[in-house]
């Protein structure tokens, strides 16, 4: 059994690891191999305030706008996931109102992986503002159609 010198020598170094937050990455990276950690600094995220089929649409049409046509996609009923040769999109509901994309290219993070991913993410952006655009024409011109619709009160003539 070590002697108390020897055991607070091997728990310093311990202590101090959550002063700094890059011993903290450094310690993860050790402890759970760098693969994770590139892994997680290869994903890139956006939320959206609209719902997860709306945010699901905008996914695939803007994958159709960078001209990918026929991706591999599942949708479930609280996420969905689109994947395509080295590149994997989540598409992920939240409790507190919104949804999340998330992007990933490649296994290891380089600048190209994240200049791609990037890429994506924009454009399912440009895709979501169009469906928002289309919502709300579509709601505008309900409401017309709905007050038309509405039976028309004539006053009887005076007099």
């Amino acid at each position: 059994m070590p002697d108390p010198v020897t055991r607070l020598w091997f728990l310093t170094p311990l202590a101090l690891v959550p002063l700094c937050s890059g011993c903290v990455a450094v310690a993860a990276a050790g402890v759970a191999g760098v693969g994770l950690v590139q892994h997680q600094r290869n994903e890139w995220a956006q939320d959206f305030p609209s719902t997860l089929q709306e945010t699901w649409e905008a996914s695939l049409e803007g994958l159709s706008h960078l001209g990918i046509d026929s991706p591999t996609a599942t949708l479930g009923a609280t996420e969905g996931v689109i994947q395509h040769e080295n590149m994997q999109v989540r598409v992920e509901r939240h409790a507190a109102g919104f949804t999340r994309v998330r992007v990933r290219i490649g296994t290891f993070y380089t600048s190209d992986h994240e200049r791609r991913a990037l890429l994506v993410l924009q454009e399912i952006a440009k895709s979501a503002e169009r469906v928002d655009e289309l919502r709300d024409w579509k709601e505008k011109v309900q409401g017309l159609n709905d007050s038309r619709n509405e039976p028309q009160q004539v006053e009887p003539p005076k007099g």
